[in-house]
């Protein structure tokens, strides 16, 4: 009997990312061996040319080959990322895309996406690395201090599937992160955060990839609707398993345009919400 059992492609990872830097300072960092040292890997050397082989570099992670395979500066990036030091494409290769698109007052929408995932493991691994870097892109981008962003770790004992739960269950999102219940989380599900004591705040479900990433944008105005509002901030969140089965949950705030929806945040993420979180997942303890 012929085996015609088929498995599902696994999804590509897709990311969106606003910079009030131009299109062409983007493009630089993408692109550019020195700028990708200092946000991406720990050395580059990145060819600008359509078949150019280069390679990036990580303490304790060694070195991965890239081929470059399209190049339109400063609107479109793609390489091809080996999985180690070969220049010759394997099961394991995957396709990086960068567009960068203009917006009206002069920055840049940047969108990424990697597609060819052998595994779910190795897409899961990936989703919480670019999380991480393109944090580490913020950063590099940034001028004004609340343009770093608000970008945090911490540490819970339960299993990235609990934590998950604790965002994914509307009665326990409620418990940790106060006000009424929230939307359900569906990608592309609008909705409000409401608190009675300080109005609501309408808020887009970007992402979902359980339990592993998640991604919404929120406004810092009451009643304001995300298509009319000034400040729309986004909120990603990265769920990485850890060898002894725990979560580190890392969190990325970006698109603040001034220091007092910033600075407001810091505190309450550290102050308040994330607290919350940990007493209803019973690790009270500080450091727990």
């Amino acid at each position: 009997m012929t085996d015609t059992t088929t498995t599902a492609p696994v999804a590509a990872i897709e990311r969106r990312l606003e910079f009030r830097a131009s299109p062409e300072r983007v493009w630089r960092a993408i692109s550019d061996s020195d700028e990708l040292a200092r946000w991406f890997s720990q050395r580059a050397d990145m060819p600008i040319e359509v078949g150019g082989v280069g390679w990036l570099e990580w303490d304790g992670h060694g070195r991965s080959v890239v081929r470059v395979e399209v190049v339109d500066p400063p609107h479109r990036l793609v390489w091809r990322w080996m999985n180690g030091p070969s220049s010759e494409a394997d099961d394991t290769a995957t396709l990086v895309e960068w567009r960068l698109e203009p917006t009206a007052g002069g920055g840049t929408i940047l969108h990424l996406r990697e597609s060819g995932f052998a595994r779910p493991s190795s897409r899961a691994d990936n989703a919480v690395g670019w999380l991480t870097e393109l944090a580490e892109l913020v950063d590099l981008l940034a001028v004004e201090r609340w343009e770093h962003g608000i970008r945090r770790t911490y540490a819970f004992r339960a299993a990235p599937e609990r934590v998950w739960a604790a965002f994914a269950d509307p009665e326990q999102f409620a418990r940790w992160f106060g006000g009424e219940t929230p939307p359900a989380l569906g990608a592309g599900t609008d909705g409000w955060f409401v608190w009675p004591a300080h109005g609501r705040f309408a808020i887009r479900v970007e992402v979902v990839e359980p339990p592993v990433y998640l991604a919404w944008r929120w406004t810092t105005q009451q009643d304001a609707p995300i298509d009319a509002a000034n400040e729309v901030l986004r909120t990603e969140w990265a769920f990485e398993r850890r060898a002894d089965g725990g979560t580190d949950l890392h969190l990325l705030e970006t698109g603040f345009i001034g220091p007092d929806e910033f600075d407001a945040n810091s505190g309450g993420w550290d102050g308040d919400v994330l607290p919350a979180l940990r007493r209803l997942l019973g690790e009270e303890a500080a450091g727990a």
